[in-house]
């Protein structure tokens, strides 16, 4: 029987890894409306898949972008959170130049992060900024169900997902799917902790995030409405990449 996502999870925006002040400081706003440019801020919601009164929040300093908004402008237009935040810098650094500018009618540059998301018991989140790109043909991407614009790459660490996932496996995931449905494999963001985990919702609610490896006896961690902001989702995990594995 298909178990349906609970409601309590579908909605990813009013979740956050920040503190949230009463009003964000107003250059955070202004930096905001300077990224869209020549787009007004109706067509830069668009393309950012949020809603325009939502960018509308963010830019006027009435609410504080939250993470899922942040990890899309990163994918998106590779933008450095540094500077939008404090004003110093390059809107795009590095990786990021590049990702602004827009791929050709066939293919697509993906961001790559330097998180390694760990298929065991966590890893911490070095760095959320792009280290890099990867180019992928937008019809591979869309043949496996993916929006090209919101996929970027990361790296598995960790057994508790062998053998659908190896340890070192190049990981798409898509920042469009991040409604959880039961049985698919998701990037998540737990606290402080980066992890490739198989969702499994229980008929009293609870969200299970659990491991393929069953035989090496990783517990699933359980998630309940009242722990819901120690939980983000970073995307659905479309592609798995890897090199042939030994026998075991």
């Amino acid at each position: 029987m298909e178990i349906k996502t609970r409601s309590w999870f579908c909605k990813p925006q009013t979740w956050s890894v920040m503190a949230r002040p009463a009003k964000i400081d107003e250059g955070v706003g202004s930096r905001l409306a300077q990224l869209r440019e020549p787009l007004n801020r109706k067509e830069f919601a668009e393309e950012l898949g949020v809603p325009d009164s939502t960018l509308g929040n963010y830019e006027r300093g009435d609410r504080w972008p939250d993470w899922n908004f942040l990890e899309i402008l990163k994918a998106k237009r590779g933008v450095n959170l540094n500077w939008l935040f404090t004003g110093e810098g390059e809107p795009q650094e590095g990786a990021g130049k590049d990702l602004a500018r827009k791929s050709n009618d066939s293919i697509v540059r993906l961001p790559r992060f330097d998180a390694r998301a760990s298929a065991g018991n966590g890893l911490v989140a070095v760095n959320q900024m792009p280290v890099g790109d990867v180019a992928f043909a937008r019809e591979f991407l869309r043949n496996l169900g993916a929006n090209p614009e919101y996929c970027y790459v990361l790296e598995a660490r960790g057994d508790s997902m062998w053998p659908t996932i190896p340890d070192g496996a190049l990981l798409i995931a898509d920042a469009s799917k991040r409604e959880v449905d039961d049985g698919r494999i998701y990037h998540f963001n737990v606290t402080d902790k980066v992890l490739v985990k198989r969702a499994r919702w229980a008929m009293d609610g609870k969200l299970y995030l659990t491991s393929d490896n069953q035989a090496a006896g990783y517990q699933p961690e359980v998630f309940t409405a009242d722990r819901v902001h120690e939980l983000s989702v970073g995307g659905r995990i479309m592609f798995t990449g890897h090199a042939p594995m030994p026998l075991r």
